[in-house]
This record gives C-alpha cells, structure tokens and sequence, in this order.
C-alpha cells in the first residue's frame, strides 16, 4: 500500500484524473503504465517487472488491483 503522499509525489494532479479514469476504465492502462509500473516497482521483483507476452496481462491486472486499492483507500475514488 502506498500513502497519499507518496502518490501525490509521484504524480501530478493530471495525473492523478488520468489514474482515476484508467481505474474506472475510461482511460487505456497504457496512457501511464510504465508510470504505474515505476511507482509499484518496489512491491515486484525485477524479473516480473519485464514484459513477457504471456505474463503481461497478469501484471497489469495486479498494478491496476493495488492502484484502484490506494486510491480508494485515501478517498480519491469511491
């Protein structure tokens, strides 16, 4: 879980409307997926961070699961 504040220091308010867009699905993961992917790159060891055709679908699936949790959790999207 990430903090308001580390969220708010790695993006910009536009930002941050794009990510709420991309969780709700308005917006495609890829408008700022290497962005995402960079904020959680902590939580991941580095192999699954490489894009592999096979493995793609599940990190992306598990980055918008943990964004669409922050956010929620700090009031950003309800």
């Amino acid at each position: 879980m990430k903090t308001i504040r580390q969220i708010k220091e790695s993006f910009s308010e536009e930002e941050i409307k794009l990510l709420i867009e991309i969780v709700k699905g308005k917006q495609e993961f890829d408008v700022l997926g290497e962005q995402i992917k960079d904020f959680y790159s902590d939580e991941y060891n580095e192999e699954d961070l490489v894009d592999k055709d096979d493995e793609l679908d599940w990190l992306r699936n598990d980055l918008l699961e943990k964004l669409e949790f922050d956010l929620e959790m700090w009031g950003l999207i309800w």
